[in-house]
């Protein structure tokens, strides 16, 4: 029966990048009010699609932009089946800075065997690979061989905020037995990746007040802490000689990975410069000491200035003592560490600098719990069986550096591992101006997910 799914696929591939490209050319930007009639309009495009693809659909509201939900319709459920939570997001970052777009961000185009667009591989082209899987099966045997349950939400370019509150309001409708995830990246253009390992994250944004206005340097200098000056000082301290984060307790709950991780690291072929770091013009390694780039990338914590502000930045000369200086600043945090640990330590570190009669202003932005999922679960087997019946060569196992907060959601919230299975490249720009999806990976992703169906409704419910 998968043969004749797949047969399915390929005749419609160019029907199925049609559908593609119309969800790409709605502007479903999360974080701009200006967008938000292409909210709705993307909520209610693939409601409809969904429903073609053979579920029983929902537009289900939040305290912000609405939920998506799906579900296999209860005349074709199957108690005894495996039960897939399919989870995506139809939002996408702000398209700026237009001006570097080649083409419109909302415009796609085909260019280099790859489309074109802001969302096309975070997480639009990615969500239509299980949706055309999804449509090929309704069209050859009136639905999957597996009870499905789709959840697709508006918010997580911008935090999930709501999320969380909606998992645990609507419990009952998100039973599953894991859930599958396509919003991460393959290992390399032939070979597949499941991520087993996502590292977690705590973001500030700091202010330090001096003065009630900006001061005259002149008058002023040499009186008075200047708060650009003491920041910059405070932040410089926040790592020594071998790269290492100077925060008391930092370090204490990292655990290492499994020697039979770092074997299977070392074992893949990866060259830190050609593969990561030259391709976005970088020529040196740098980070923690006595570490390889996989190990700080995968299983260590990281701290990262992402911006500073403050005072005089434009165009020729303003000496001025500025009356306030602030700094963005992110944790990636490894398993086993602790979100709220982490904020705390940070907070009382930089209290504990003297910053001469300048204020504090700490605002938490965000945080979410690292997540690690066991590598030897029946649902994990199945899906490198997928993979490689649908790719022809075995996946590899990895973890990744990233934060996807709503696994951890999954799990504290409805005791769900997740399977992360994703078909996007490290250079498709996500997030920048020409943001890109292979047509080559937006194919395999349809095959993919096809096959991972059909290897679960043939396999015994673990």
């Amino acid at each position: 029966m998968t043969d004749t799914v797949l047969q399915t696929l390929d005749t419609d591939a160019p029907h199925a990048l049609d559908r593609l490209r119309a969800l790409l050319a709605i502007p479903s930007v999360s974080t701009d009010p200006a967008y938000r009639d292409g909210i709705g309009q993307a909520s209610q495009w693939l409601a409809d699609t969904l429903a073609d693809a053979g579920l029983d659909v929902e537009i289900r509201p939040t305290d912000g932009h609405p939920v998506v939900l799906g579900r296999t319709p209860q005349a074709r459920w199957n108690d005894s089946a495996t039960h897939v939570l399919f989870y995506g997001h139809y939002d996408v970052q702000p398209p700026d800075p237009l001006e570097l777009w080649e083409s419109g961000p909302f415009e796609p185009v085909i260019s280099n065997d790859a489309i074109v667009a802001r969302g096309a591989s975070d997480d639009k082209g990615q969500i239509m690979c299980f949706i055309e899987a999804l449509r090929a099966w309704q069209r050859n045997r009136g639905g999957a061989p597996v009870n499905v349950t789709v959840l697709i939400e508006g918010e997580e370019e911008m935090g999930s905020a709501h999320l969380p509150a909606f998992l645990d309001q609507n419990k009952q409708d998100l039973t599953a037995d894991f859930v599958l995830i396509s919003d991460t990246t393959m290992w390399d253009t032939k070979t597949v990746a499941i991520t087993y390992g996502l590292r977690g994250m705590v973001y500030y944004d700091l202010k330090l007040h001096g003065p009630s206005r900006d001061l005259h340097s002149g008058m002023y200098g040499g009186t008075l802490a200047n708060p650009a000056t003491m920041l910059t000082r405070v932040l410089g301290q926040l790592f020594d000689d071998q790269h290492r984060v100077c925060i008391p307790g930092f370090y204490d709950h990292v655990v290492a990975p499994r020697d039979d991780e770092r074997e299977a690291w070392a074992n893949l072929t990866f060259d830190p410069v050609a593969d990561l770091l030259r391709p976005v013009g970088v020529e040196t390694p740098f980070g923690e000491a006595n570490f390889s780039t996989l190990e700080r990338r995968w299983s260590r914590p990281a701290c990262d200035i992402n911006g500073l502000y403050g005072g005089y930045g434009g165009e020729g000369a303003k000496t001025i003592i500025p009356n306030i200086a602030g700094a963005k600043v992110s944790f990636r945090l490894a398993p086993n560490q602790q979100p709220e640990h982490i904020a705390a330590a940070f907070e009382q570190w930089l209290r504990s600098h003297d910053v001469h009669g300048c204020r504090w202003e700490l605002t938490q932005m965000g945080m979410a719990e690292p997540v690690l999922v066991s590598t030897n679960s029946p649902y994990m087997a199945i899906a490198r069986r997928a993979i490689e019946k649908s790719s022809g060569r075995k996946p590899v196992l990895v973890r990744e550096g990233a934060t996807i907060p709503v696994v951890a959601d999954f799990k504290h919230r409805l005791n769900l591992d997740s399977l992360l299975i994703g078909f996007g490249l490290p250079d498709d720009q996500i997030h920048s101006p020409n943001e890109k999806f292979r047509l080559s990976n937006f194919a395999l992703g349809c095959r993919t997910h096809a096959v991972l169906m059909g290897e679960l409704g043939q396999a015994n419910k673990p």
